[in-house]
């Protein structure tokens, strides 16, 4: 008996990790208004299928000056009229049980405020996960806090 209790809190444990550790996040996760800070995304795969695209929408009110490029990953920059980065799609493969790293620099707002990044990662199979919830859900986009 009570080599079953320990087995079940074993996999109870594995399964609350990979789901802490299943979203795309941007680190750090505070960071000083008007500063120029270089921010990593980490984006997992946490299906049984590859990821093969990325969609990341930034936050308005973040000056995002560059998006470093990755071997083997194409990366589409999307701008608004006036030529301001408002996005990016991010195209390669990340294998299930990985994740990768993109990094990109950025300018805060001057006025603190929260950053929200909406995140949609499309996988081999054309599922979605759609990383644009509030902190708390399911699926809950990246947040940086600008202090």
């Amino acid at each position: 008996m009570r080599t079953k209790t320990l087995a079940a809190t074993i996999i109870m444990l594995l399964l609350s990790i990979g789901a802490a550790y299943g979203h795309v996040t941007v680190q750090p996760k505070e960071s000083a208004g008007g500063s120029v800070e270089k921010y990593t995304m980490r984006v997992p795969t946490e299906k049984f299928v590859p990821t093969v695209r990325v969609e990341v929408e930034f936050p308005p009110s973040l000056e995002v000056t560059s998006f470093e490029s990755k071997p083997e990953w194409n990366i589409e920059n999307k701008t608004d009229s006036s030529g301001k980065l408002i996005g990016v799609t991010l195209t390669g493969s990340i294998p299930t049980g990985e994740s990768t790293a993109f990094n990109f620099s950025a300018r805060n707002p001057r006025a603190g405020t929260k950053l929200s990044f909406k995140v949609i990662q499309i996988y081999q199979d054309g599922t979605k996960s759609e990383w644009t919830g509030p902190a708390g859900s399911r699926t809950p986009a990246p947040v940086v806090d600008v202090k």
